[in-house]
């Protein structure tokens, strides 16, 4: 049981072909193109069993370490995007953290789903992950993220302190290990299974583990 919902879509990435999947030399140091804030929080993010992947809104554009080719040339990508999507790897400190987070927070949504990511038409892995949301677009992010790497850094586990350095100077190996709860059939049977209760019956079992995606809005720049 998650104390995050789950999204209701999973999230598709495509990457570029030359990303280091496997094995990153600068799975923390990569992100300081775009400030060093976001470095501080992909940092304190290991240090959660997590992993800081990438951030999208109209102040920031593309940025993260999935996304670090849109940070290098940041003119490769003709597109705006109106909201604010936030992606981090799954643990449990990572969930837990964020949910106290946006215990008062009105604007931004969080919730659990599958990501996938892609070479054109190869995928190349898929994983849990936590996904945060918000679909206004004057969300005010500088001042979550501030919040964010400051709570992160005080519930940053002190035993993974040194994580981020020896990532940086040995390299990051990246697997993902497969949660228990982490089979796609099983929830797609329970999703289905759901929705065909009776509406007195949900009145007993409670509302469905899903939540749905917010809509999301951009503009595609023409040259």
């Amino acid at each position: 049981m998650t104390l995050l919902p789950y999204w209701d879509s999973n999230v598709d990435m495509e990457i570029a072909s030359w990303f280091p999947l496997r094995m990153d030399y600068e799975p923390v140091s990569v992100n300081a193109h775009h400030s060093r804030l976001l470095s501080d929080i992909a940092a304190f993010s290991l240090r959660m069993n997590s992993e800081f992947f990438c951030l999208t809104s109209l102040q920031s554009g593309y940025v993260g370490t999935l996304l670090r080719d849109s940070m290098i040339d940041p003119g490769r990508l003709n597109r705006i995007e109106l909201g604010f999507t936030m992606l981090f790897g799954y643990s449990t400190s990572m969930e837990s953290l964020l949910s106290s987070l946006l215990d008062d927070e009105s604007d931004v949504e969080a919730g659990v789903s599958f990501c996938c990511l892609w070479d054109r038409d190869i995928m190349l892995e898929s994983f849990k992950a936590i996904v945060l949301v918000s679909s206004n677009p004057l969300f005010d992010e500088d001042e979550f993220l501030s919040r964010l790497a400051a709570l992160l850094e005080k519930n940053s586990v002190p035993s993974q302190a040194n994580l981020p350095f020896f990532a940086e100077k040995f390299g990051y190996r990246r697997f993902f290990i497969p949660y228990e709860t982490d089979n796609l059939v099983h929830l797609e049977i329970s999703r289905l299974l759901y929705e065909m209760e009776f509406e007195e019956t949900r009145k007993w079992v409670g509302p469905s583990p899903e939540v749905a995606f917010p809509p999301f809005f951009g503009i595609n720049l023409t040259v």
